[in-house]
């Protein structure tokens, strides 16, 4: 059994959990593990099955990324479809849902962060390079986000489309194959000049529009060149 939940079982008995020898023992042994122990016992009225789900969940996504469908992201925004999936992460098309315009987004999040506080890091590090590129090939970023799970992502621009591996298998005459590269070798030459290594610029992280551009859409592992 997760060992976070036995700890959580254990102190929820008790009337001042914070305040007990358990939790301070695990402050000075853990002191990440008692964060997340205190924001869970700070909802001891919530449902049971709410409360296994902040638990558990980073672990559950990593099969059943459906589980995410239907939330709502800082109230605006519903998930209403899983659109990829990759190493690292899971993709979804999310609408404005607040009444106020109309408007979609893509939505990222890492599946392979084990707790929310690592997939953030992860979140933050991807969002920031996004947040210093400008470019029309390159998918805009738009805002770090949060669930109605608690859950951190990424909301980004959504470019409809096929990804360039499903793209190739059209098999498209040469006139509209040397469109698509010299869109993506323009957004990829734009990413070395903001002195950004992508170093996963593969058939699944390229987005062929409407248009017949190429846009890049991912850039979890990329990072800038040390100076």
């Amino acid at each position: 059994m997760n060992d976070l939940y036995a700890l959580f079982q254990k102190l929820a008995l008790i009337e001042k959990p914070l305040q007990s020898n358990c939790f301070s023992q695990l402050e000075n042994e853990s002191p990440k593990k008692a964060q997340q122990l205190a924001q869970l016992l700070k909802q001891r009225n919530v449902s049971t099955g709410v409360l296994i789900e902040k638990i558990f969940s980073p672990l559950t996504f990593l099969d059943k990324p459906e589980l995410r469908l239907g939330r709502i992201i800082d109230n605006k925004y519903k998930i209403v479809e899983l659109i990829g999936q990759g190493g690292m992460s899971d993709v979804y098309k999310a609408i404005r849902c607040d009444g106020l315009i109309e408007h979609i987004v893509a939505v990222k999040y890492f599946s392979l962060a084990d707790t929310f506080e690592t997939a953030l890091q992860m979140i933050k590090k991807e969002a920031q390079i996004l947040a210093q590129l400008d470019h029309h090939y390159i998918a805009s970023f738009i805002d770090i986000g949060y669930d109605d799970n608690g859950e951190p992502n990424i909301m980004m621009e959504y470019v409809q489309g096929q990804t360039l591996f499903a793209f190739l298998k059209t098999k498209p005459d040469e006139t509209v194959l040397s469109q698509v590269y010299a869109t993506l070798d323009e957004a990829k030459g734009y990413v070395v000049k903001q002195g950004v290594t992508h170093g996963d610029i593969s058939l699944n992280n390229v987005l062929v529009d409407k248009n017949g551009n190429a846009n890049i859409i991912d850039f979890d592992i990329a990072q800038y060149k040390t100076q």
